[in-house]
């Protein structure tokens, strides 16, 4: 036992007990207290060595939440406004310039004493010291890094009112510099984000007690033997922190988590020698239950408890770790020859296809996690599968998720494609010390996350070869990384995404690997989405980004009321880039819909929804030669005018529904390679199903309907398709129609696909105008050309461009004069 003063000693005789379990005192909550100071000075003025005396020198210092982050805390002070309404990040901007003192004080469990105790960070972001008091404990970096501390002898016993511990962290300034911090940190800039670089304590502080040996990692590897059966190798990380070696008997549990099976158990004596020991146990599963995406089957999960004891029972440290059982293999797409795709690029789980039809989480739910509340989380998987999202796509500009995320996704059956750290468009730094500590970090993110059974496909970054000034020092970095993750998971690992544009031809990328399907957006007015997108033969399409407006009820929460409509300049820090809105609201509907707030919102979602329609569609009719589509985004991380189908405040837009309708896993859908026809023309589609579910269907009935800009039906036919085949894709039968109504009008096309029972399979639907496609596309040139000429005025990224008054323009009145109105609103 530790020695302790007499004060203690007396506290512990009379209420402290030496119990025979593992304590777990959660430190988060609303329990703590934090103040900002110049770097350097606060401990200079001493914070770290504020004691326990309540009325003492942190008396004024405000409240806060752990988990959590500056930015919120400060904002639920009243220290700033909420960053997220108009341009108020802008005002937040000192924020990063100072250090971050956060305080907790408490009492320990009693049954805590006499055991070994350590202090638990999950995460910090992104620099910090810890002092726990007033002896300093350690220093770290890195934001996705779990790390403790042994505070056995440097916890107090005693108990007092408000805590007799001071636990002090300064949170070092946020870094101002993404090439410094990259991989180890997300970028905190962008085209839908470019304010503030977020800070904070953004997972759980945590105290355990254990005895001398800890568990410090358990890895459940999954082999199926049979039909029925599995054997498990079950990977144990223990620590001995003691110099003697000692003998320690482990003991596992296998159950199923969320379905009731029989326990599986095993025993093993094994000799633990000081500092880190690997052990690695097999188990046998005889009534398997496999983890599936919810497409392909049930979401059976298990759980393995693992209990180190001595060998009188006396418990050392115990863990439980959930886990599915299941087996990912990649193949190589059919169709494409090695010269054209290298890359296996099909997802096959537990022996079956897996066509991704994914998006991409541009989360968290907000990018200050203090405002990510578990119930955000809650909704947006829902609202994923909703959408019939059976794959989120986590890519090197967003941050790895908590764990909240993960357990969410096993549940749903949504599965997981993500690069393992955040490395995004930029050229890395070549010292070796950057390289190692990114290196480390990614062994520590793959570590923690690799039980979950919803991550299937890892990358190493996203964009970082077309955007770098060195992308072969760039490529040698991610195939180092994929290296030193290789001997922790058995998971595919591609170096980035996209491999096949011209930068990754030039490195020596085959053809037709992956590509970013921007084109249409950034293009503005070049392209057509019906000659675009059937133009493009690649084994997957990691992104393709649409933007739009959210809900007008959102805007509303965001937008400074004086700015709404005309739209005011907070519209453009809230990255709306109108003119690539006004080409694709054009290409869609053939008109600009700039007459009004309302009519310009639903504009923009509805050209959002029927373009991603059509390529998601277009895309899946390929199968299995393209394996996987994902929009970009699903979601962003803030109130935006940009890309996603759900916005900041979880409602769906227009253009999810769309998404909801490309995604069935039974497809009917209409191929049309022209969507502007002039009246009195025949046009033609071909009516084609696709079918992501391994069952099949028989005796089918596809039904057409083709209606007037009246919505009164001109033309209805039946056919009849005698069987769809399981995991297929497949052409049946030639359609076509008299155009109806003149220039200008709209018509549409609904159908409906039935099985030999009546049971709807899939409905679909599509809006067609009545147009002259070669003089809109001469329009629709001239828009964007427009936007060119005046980008290359200002910059790309530069919104002062829409605001000509904001960018000091001759012979306009200035803002403070008039409030600026974006250019062609007025």
């Amino acid at each position: 036992m530790k020695n302790i003063s007499q004060e203690e000693r007396e506290y512990l005789s009379a209420q402290g007990e030496e119990t025979n379990e593992k304590v777990v005192f959660d430190l988060s909550g609303n329990n703590w207290q934090f103040e900002g100071i110049r770097p350097g000075e606060g401990v200079k003025i001493g914070f770290h060595e504020l004691n326990f005396d309540i009325t003492g020198d942190a008396f004024n210092w405000s409240y806060a939440k752990v988990p959590g982050d500056v930015y919120t805390d400060l904002w639920r002070a009243g220290r700033i406004e909420d960053p997220h309404f108009g341009r108020n990040s802008l005002k937040a901007k000192w924020v990063p310039e100072n250090e971050w003192w956060y305080k907790r004080q408490f009492d320990v469990p009693k049954n805590m004493f006499g055991k070994h105790i350590q202090l638990v960070f999950d995460g910090v972001d992104f620099g910090c010291d810890v002092w726990l008091n007033g002896h300093f404990l350690g220093s770290h970096e890195g934001m996705f890094s779990q790390f403790k501390f042994d505070v056995s002898d440097t916890i107090r016993f005693e108990s007092l009112r408000f805590g007799t511990n001071v636990l002090m962290i300064r949170l070092h300034p946020a870094p101002r510099r993404y090439s410094q911090v990259a991989g180890r940190k997300p970028a905190w800039h962008g085209d839908y984000w470019v304010s503030l670089p977020p800070t904070g304590i953004w997972k759980p502080v945590r105290l355990e007690a254990t005895g001398k040996v800890t568990i410090e990692d358990t890895y459940v590897k999954s082999n199926i033997t049979s039909k029925d059966s599995a054997k498990l190798d079950i990977e144990i990380e223990l620590k001995n922190h003691e110099a003697t070696e000692r003998e320690v008997v482990l003991n596992i549990e296998v159950e199923g988590e969320n379905f009731e099976s029989k326990t599986y158990k095993t025993q093993q004596k094994v000799k633990v020698s000081e500092g880190t020991n690997n052990y690695e146990i097999g188990l046998d599963i005889d009534d398997a239950k496999l983890w599936w995406p919810w497409d392909l089957g049930e979401q059976n999960l298990y759980n393995a408890k693992v209990t180190v004891t001595e060998d009188d029972d006396t418990l050392l440290d115990t863990t439980d770790t959930s886990f599915g059982i299941r087996e990912v293999k990649m193949e190589h797409n059919p169709g494409f020859t090695r010269d054209q795709v290298e890359n296996p690029w099909t997802v096959m789980i537990n022996g079956k296809r897996h066509f991704m039809r994914s998006g991409t989480w541009g989360g968290p739910p907000d990018i200050f996690m203090g405002r990510a509340h578990p119930s955000k989380y809650k909704e947006l998987i829902r609202l994923a599968k909703e959408a019939n999202f059976n794959n989120l796509r986590i890519f090197g500009w967003h941050p790895e998720e908590i764990p909240l995320f993960y357990k969410l996704c096993n549940e749903a059956g949504i599965t997981v494609w993500q690069d393992v750290l955040p490395l995004a468009s930029l050229s890395l730094p070549k010292d070796e010390e950057f390289k190692e500590a990114v290196y480390a970090e990614a062994i520590a993110s793959v570590k923690a996350q690799r039980n979950h059974p919803c991550i299937v496909l890892l990358e190493g970054s996203e964009e970082l070869f077309m955007t770098a000034s060195d992308p072969e020092h760039n490529l040698e970095f991610v195939n180092g990384l994929g290296e030193a993750i290789k001997p922790y998971t058995p998971l595919h690992f591609l170096p980035s995404s996209p491999l096949s544009d011209e930068v990754g031809l030039n490195l020596g990328f085959k053809p037709n690997e992956s590509f970013h399907a921007n084109d249409l957006f950034y293009g503005e007015g070049e392209f057509v989405m019906e000659e675009y997108f059937p133009s493009l033969d690649y084994a997957v399409i990691p992104e393709l980004a649409i933007s739009s407006c959210p809900n007008v009820e959102s805007i509303k929460k965001f937008i400074p009321a004086n700015e709404i409509w005309p739209p005011g300049p907070s519209w453009g820090h809230h990255w709306t880039d109108f003119d690539a809105l006004r080409t694709l609201n054009f290409e869609v509907l053939g008109d600009q819909s700039r007459d009004g707030f309302e009519k310009f919102v639903e504009a923009t979602q509805i050209a959002q929804g029927v373009i991603f329609q059509y390529a998601l569609e277009h895309f899946r009719t390929r199968k299995p030669k393209t394996s996987a589509i994902c929009i970009c985004h699903y979601i962003t991380f803030a109130p935006d005018m940009k890309w996603g189908i759900v916005d900041y405040y979880q409602e769906k837009k227009q253009s999810f529904d769309y998404v909801r309708k490309a995604y069935q896993p039974v497809l009917l859908t209409m191929k049309h390679y022209n969507r502007r026809w002039l009246p009195g023309q025949e046009f033609k589609g071909e009516l084609w199903v696709v079918n992501d579910y391994y069952s099949s269907y028989k005796n089918c009935k596809a039904t057409i309907k083709f209606l007037d800009n009246d919505k009164s039906v001109i033309k209805e036919e039946s056919f009849d398709i005698a069987e769809i085949g399981g995991d297929s894709s497949a052409k049946f039968v030639d359609v076509s129609c008299k155009v109806p109504g003149n220039i200008g009008d709209k018509f549409y096309a609904e159908m409906t696909l039935v099985d030999g029972n009546g049971n709807v399979l899939s409905k679909n639907d599509y809006m067609l105008l009545v147009a002259d496609k070669e003089k809109d596309k001469k329009e629709l040139r001239a828009i964007g050309l427009e936007a060119f000429d005046i980008k290359q005025k200002y910059g790309w990224a530069n919104y002062f461009r829409y605001y000509p008054s904001l960018g000091a323009e001759e012979d306009l009145p200035e803002a403070d004069q008039k409030m600026p109105i974006a250019r062609g609103f007025e």
